[in-house]
């Protein structure tokens, strides 16, 4: 499959646009249930970020799957500071995305700000391995 790339509205509705094309390509990969929650909502995660810091501006979303990895890179014009969207009250995005995903890459610059994502995914059929 190819890269899939979303240019969003600046709007609380591109959240539903975002998550219905991640089913989509799970569908695809066949992925499994709970791979598909964490990815979907760690996307979302960074996706809300996205239109918070972000002026009218709409978000630019590029979706790399593979049979290995999902990669997802969400850019947006807004400025954020990763270190303070860590220790600002409420704010449990940032947290959440990197317990969901296995990296999480964030820059800022003056053209906005970009946060990539990658997700490893299991083979099809292969049980999650238990925590020691």
């Amino acid at each position: 499959m190819r890269p899939t790339e979303l240019i969003l509205p600046n709007h609380p509705s591109a959240t539903r646009k975002l998550r219905a094309t991640l089913d989509g390509i799970a569908d695809a990969y066949d992925i499994p249930s709970d791979e598909r929650f964490e990815l979907k909502f760690a996307a979302t995660e960074a996706l809300t970020n996205a239109l918070k810091s972000a002026s009218e501006d709409p978000i630019h979303i590029r979706i790399v799957p593979s049979e290995e990895n999902i990669e997802i890179e969400v850019r947006d014009r807004g400025g954020f500071d990763a270190a303070r969207g860590l220790e600002s009250e409420g704010g449990r995005g940032i947290p959440l995305m990197l317990a969901l995903v296995d990296e999480v890459e964030f820059s800022s610059s003056a053209a906005g700000t970009r946060v990539r994502m990658r997700k490893r995914l299991r083979p099809h059929g292969q049980a999650e391995a238990p925590d020691l």
